[in-house]
């Protein structure tokens, strides 16, 4: 299996997060626990290019270590706040909150290399999403089940519940979460 990659597109946003959330002194802090390629992503990464995601593991492993687990609720809530912007936005009105999964199940491959996703729906209010061949860290799956949640709340979900029921981390040959909310 080819080694996995991610587009650069989000290594601004954690600078950014950081900066907003804890200011300059912080991020320089934090920087200084990061390799050096990492730390020059965060300054100056290419958001076309492809960088290995072992790196945002890394990334992510150090942020959340740093800051703590609480913390990526938040994160995740400015990330996709920055990454769904524009034309997109407007979409989301329009949306039911799982068509948005479906959506962003379907631009996966533009931001990951390897992996895909599929989203299952089981009723207005119910669905299954599943991410097959991307096995990367416990700390991915963390922020993958609150980027669902974001998603469905961004869509006029209300009461959310994202669960994981299945992880490549404990065994399994996938990892899928179950989804539900009300209106």
């Amino acid at each position: 299996m080819p080694a996995s990659l991610d587009r650069g597109e989000f290594y601004p946003k954690v600078k950014y997060w950081i900066l907003e959330r804890f200011g300059e002194d912080k991020y320089n802090d934090f920087r200084n626990t990061l390799p050096d390629a990492i730390c020059e992503r965060m300054e100056d990464a290419d958001p076309a290019k492809w960088y290995p995601a072992k790196d945002s593991q890394v990334l992510y492993e150090k942020l959340f270590a740093y800051f703590g687990e609480n913390y990526i609720k938040d994160y995740v809530k400015f990330y996709t706040k920055q990454a769904i912007g524009g034309f997109i936005r407007g979409l989301v009105a329009f949306m039911s909150p799982l068509g948005l999964a479906k959506r962003a199940a379907a631009l996966w491959g533009r931001f990951h290399s390897t992996g895909r996703v599929s989203v299952e729906f089981i009723s207005k209010t119910q669905g299954k999403i599943t991410l097959y061949d991307w096995k990367q860290s416990p700390i991915h799956c963390k922020v993958h089940t609150n980027w669902y949640a974001e998603l469905i709340r961004m869509a006029g979900g209300k009461n959310i519940n994202v669960e994981e029921c299945y992880c490549v981390h404990k065994g399994d040959d996938f990892c899928r979460w179950e989804v539900s909310f009300d209106l």
